[in-house]
């Protein structure tokens, strides 16, 4: 296979690397708010995110494929049950606020009950979901970790 010339050293491809990491994650968090944000303000209007919502998935499965193929969870976080746990109830927390937001926009008289139950409705099943899908991306990523410390090195050729 041909390789491409590449102008930069290493340090110079630490940076890029850097820069690049930096710019994919002001991405995936922009996109995100943008979702959300002309959710709450135009609910229902799924022509209204349709760009975004389809740039954003495409970025999280490039990324979840990417790091589930090489047995990578995360930097600071375990793939165990109490990280699981843990950002599922913080999901759980955010789809609770923007249901209420949303249920307070659309409601002329709005009724406390059904927002609530409409809220605890959309936290518990985002709360399950989550859990779920974590913890199958976690012994994924177990399994991958397991392999590939079983994988016997490269020798180095004389």
């Amino acid at each position: 296979m041909k390789t491409q010339n590449n102008n930069l050293d290493e340090r110079q491809e630490q940076i890029l690397l850097k820069i690049e990491h930096i710019g994919c994650w002001i991405a995936f968090w922009g996109l995100l708010a943008a979702i959300l944000v002309q959710e709450v303000m135009y609910p229902g209007e799924l022509r209204a995110i349709a760009g975004e919502w389809i740039v954003f998935m495409v970025l999280c499965i490039y990324i979840m494929a990417g790091c589930l193929k090489n047995g990578i969870w995360d930097r600071r976080l375990k793939p165990n049950f109490r990280t699981n746990l843990l950002a599922s109830f913080v999901a759980a927390a955010v789809v609770a606020l923007i249901s209420v937001a949303i249920g307070l926009r659309r409601m002329e008289n709005p009724d406390p009950k059904i927002i609530l139950l409409i809220c605890a409705i959309a936290a518990g099943v985002t709360f399950v979901a989550c859990f779920l899908l974590l913890s199958a991306a976690a012994a994924a990523t177990k399994r991958k970790q397991k392999q590939l410390e079983e994988e016997p090195e490269d020798e180095p050729e004389e």
